[in-house]
């Protein structure tokens, strides 16, 4: 499959490749069943008995940990994996990258009234969201195991690491909903396809933006796509 295919108006971009894309779902929906249990726990976990307790314990320690091999394998892809997805591609290091954080930052806050710069992989501003999220999933994760290890009961919930455990808890939570909330809003103002972008792979740009991608130099002159990304266009003017 050709990595990037034009039209007469949108040029298509190979952008996410299969193992990022099933990487992506398998946190999501480890990370909503876990969101689920631990909702179980906060609302009715005084109320509930041993036996109740024991039934949803159970699957949120597994779900975690599955939660928790995803995590691992996306952090490794931030140092092995396809450019858009390493760690370098993600901060704003270079001048180009802080540009792009600025004017992304600035059509967020203006309410899509900015232009938005284009970007292959994660936007500028989401990038350093997502480096955020890690960090804080990381540490929800090495303290749920550390619970996990604890004597159940008063000991486990009475724990200050608990306490902790329910702020993180929230606080990817508030990640979640943002990013709902700002996939929506790009969705609605026509940018890019990213949500389906993430099943089949493709991101849309328009000529305009896709020459853009290709022009803009980082600060070492190097294109932002690499001689592969591009090897294999092809026009489909039908």
């Amino acid at each position: 499959m050709a990595n990037v295919t034009c039209n007469k108006e949108v040029v298509s971009v190979k952008t996410w490749d299969l193992f990022s894309r099933i990487l992506h779902w398998w946190l999501v929906i480890t990370l909503m069943a876990q969101f689920a249990t631990g909702a179980i726990f906060f609302i009715w976990g005084d109320e509930l008995s041993t036996a109740m307790m024991f039934g949803v314990n159970v699957p949120h320690f597994y779900i975690g940990y599955a939660f928790a091999t995803g995590l691992a394998l996306r952090i490794a892809l931030l140092f092995v994996g396809p450019q858009t997805l390493r760690w370098r591609d993600m901060l704003p290091l270079t001048p180009n990258q802080r540009r792009d954080w600025q004017e992304t930052f600035l059509y967020y806050i203006t309410l899509f009234r900015r232009p938005c710069p284009p970007s292959l992989g994660h936007n500028a501003f989401a990038g350093p969201v997502y480096m955020v999220f890690f960090i804080i999933a990381l540490a929800q994760v090495a303290i749920g195991i550390f619970l996990s290890f604890m004597p159940g009961g008063t000991t486990q919930m009475n724990s200050p690491w608990m306490t902790v455990h329910e702020y993180l808890f929230f606080a990817l939570i508030a990640f979640v909903v943002a990013h709902l909330a700002a996939v929506v809003a790009r969705e609605i103002n026509g940018k890019n396809n990213i949500t389906s972008a993430m099943i089949h792979g493709y991101k849309e740009f328009t000529e305009t933006e896709y020459k853009a991608l290709i022009l803009n130099p980082d600060e070492n002159n190097n294109p932002t796509f690499t001689a592969g990304d591009i090897s294999h266009a092809h026009a489909d003017n039908g």
